[in-house]
């Protein structure tokens, strides 16, 4: 039960942190919580907001913290064998990114008639420079945050929204990888479509490993460098 305006605890005064996390835990207030991910989404696809990943991660901090809720207890713990976990992630990122360039990219582009929009990266082939740059990117800009934010922060938010259950856990997780797509519009529908499926890859293996993130952040960023490093050598997929 919450505690109520004037309530005290057996060691004195509620602090106002816990009065306001109180009220947070409630689903109502989670999902309203919730709606400030596609407002700045939204936002930034207009042209009206910088990147919203800093911000969103920053918010969903703020509300972990009133929450009393640590980053440990939403997965960003110690894997039971760092080599395994690393071995694993070499494995599974390596043989998705096969099958993404092989099979999956090639048949998303005949279904919307749009290659993958990589005008982004046009700078990069050749340019050792850009090179560097891009592979920091893809783990301090992208795999860490990116993971820290959609399977840490979004996804066991919604969680409290739709319950804690098989269910709800299945619904919370559809919701993350609709969102982590669209928030690549840049790369134009097709990418839209691959990056909801590389969304469903990481919170499946967030899942298998007992939701903890590590798996996922090192497939995503094993993912994002191998890309990186194909497109410095001209390969277009």
């Amino acid at each position: 039960m919450s505690p109520e305006p004037n309530a005290s605890s057996a060691d004195g005064p509620v602090s106002l942190r816990d009065r306001i996390g109180a009220l947070l835990h409630g689903r109502v207030v989670a999902a309203l919580e919730l709606l400030v991910v596609p407002l700045l989404l939204a936002l930034h696809a207009s042209g009206l907001f910088i990147k919203p990943k800093l911000p969103l991660l920053l918010f969903g901090w703020l509300s972990m913290w009133l929450r009393r809720v640590g980053w440990r207890q939403i997965g960003l713990a110690r894997p039971g064998s760092w080599p395994k976990t690393v071995l694993t992630a070499i494995v599974i990122a390596l043989a998705y990114n096969a099958l993404d360039i092989g099979v999956i990219l090639p048949l998303l582009r005949r279904l919307t008639g749009e290659p993958l929009d990589l005008a982004a990266f046009a700078a990069l082939r050749g340019d050792t420079g850009t090179l560097m740059l891009l592979l920091a990117v893809a783990w301090i800009s992208a795999a860490f945050p990116e993971e820290l934010l959609y399977r840490g922060y979004i996804l066991n938010r919604l969680g409290d929204v739709f319950g804690r259950s098989t269910a709800g856990w299945a619904a919370a997780a559809a919701l993350v990888c609709l969102t982590f797509g669209l928030a690549h519009h840049a790369q134009g529908i097709t990418g839209v479509l691959d990056n909801i499926l590389a969304g469903a890859l990481f919170a499946t293996l967030y899942f298998v490993s007992g939701r903890n993130l590590w798996l996922p952040i090192l497939v995503h960023g094993i993912i994002d460098t191998s890309s990186v490093v194909l497109l410095y050598f001209g390969f277009q997929p």
